[in-house]
């Protein structure tokens, strides 16, 4: 049964009782897993096991020359097991084609254990952008055998820091919420537009690349992370210059940047002189600045509301998202909004 989900808190609460096992938590079409022993991380991964999503983290962390080597890799010499499981984690090629290299001496067990804690990095974020979906805790389970027996994945990590880490990274998404839904939109320039105009140097520059490549991508090439692109392009995106376009399949499924959202704190409202104000509340209120027209939507799915705030468009009105319909009539009291929904 689909539920409201706090992966961090759930992760935190974890992680202090030092528990062995693993949080089994799926939505929006796609399974995560995320593996503890004695509350600190072990690995995470999720059921995306496309060849390019591992190429995206090899050529990041400077394994350029190792996706070609995969694709050499004889059938003969590794075994696949398909059989069980649902991540790359217990089931696919990934483990044993990196199991292969390290057997022929093109990698270490410390460098193939960078490229499966970048890819575990990955997993772990993305699973904590989820607001809804199901989550089980299985006791005492561990990695896969094909993981152990490799001899990767050994050490473990304290997942506290990493929580700090996501965290600080999804404010800084959050900045660009207005105009950029997921890191792997996938970015086009606007030829029309740009053929009436000298473009910017640095437009002029990425030219080549805008055609389709994600934010994840175009950070390969520009050696930055994603996060950083994306902060260097939104004025760019902002202004029509170049235009965003959902991510490739099975991308499309990743939870999209959530709104920011404020229990139980005094906070910020703009009024449409830009003057703030502050104003209580007893439920969860999501607020974007800068509003012209101030809109109140209602409804306990950040599914809906994430749709709606798209929809309606943060830089045209000053939108107020409300998740919890019991406290919406005392919140509505005290903001006072143009329209409701």
């Amino acid at each position: 049964m689909t539920q409201k989900l706090n992966c961090v808190e759930l992760l935190r609460k974890t992680s202090s009782s030092h528990k062995n096992g693993c949080w089994q938590i799926s939505g929006q079409g796609i399974t995560w897993k995320i593996y503890l022993e004695q509350g600190q991380l072990k690995g995470a991964a999720n059921s995306i096991r496309l060849s390019i999503a591992l190429d995206y983290h090899l050529r990041k962390l400077g394994f350029s020359k190792i996706p070609s080597l995969i694709k050499s890799i004889p059938a003969s010499g590794i075994e696949i097991n398909n059989q069980v499981g649902d991540d790359w984690l217990e089931k696919g090629s990934w483990i044993p084609c990196l199991s292969w290299l390290v057997n022929h001496d093109h990698l270490t067990i410390a460098e193939t254990d960078q490229i499966l804690m970048s890819l575990t990095e990955e997993a772990l974020e993305t699973c904590l952008w989820l607001g809804e979906g199901q989550s089980t805790w299985l006791k005492d389970c561990s990695l896969s055998e094909q993981v152990t027996q490799a001899g990767f994945m050994s050490h473990k990590v304290d997942l506290i820091p990493l929580l700090q880490k996501f965290q600080e990274r999804l404010e800084k998404w959050q900045q660009l919420k207005s105009i950029i839904n997921s890191p792997y939109q996938r970015l086009f320039l606007n030829k029309q537009q740009n053929n009436n105009q000298t473009p910017a140097p640095i437009i002029a520059k990425l030219a080549k690349f805008l055609k389709g490549l994600s934010f994840r991508e175009l950070g390969i090439i520009l050696n930055q992370e994603d996060l950083k692109v994306a902060h260097l392009l939104a004025p760019y995106i902002g202004n029509g210059v170049i235009n965003l376009e959902t991510p490739q399949f099975p991308f499309k499924l990743l939870p999209n940047i959530p709104s920011k959202v404020i229990k139980n704190k005094r906070v910020q409202v703009s009024s449409s002189s830009s003057a703030k104000q502050e104003q209580e509340n007893n439920g969860n209120i999501v607020i974007n600045s800068q509003p012209r027209f101030k809109i109140a939507c209602i409804d306990d799915s950040p599914i809906i509301l994430s749709q709606m705030q798209r929809f309606l468009g943060e830089n045209r009105f000053e939108i107020i998202m409300i998740e919890d319909p019991i406290e919406a009539a005392s919140i509505l009291f005290k903001i006072k909004p143009n329209l409701t929904g």
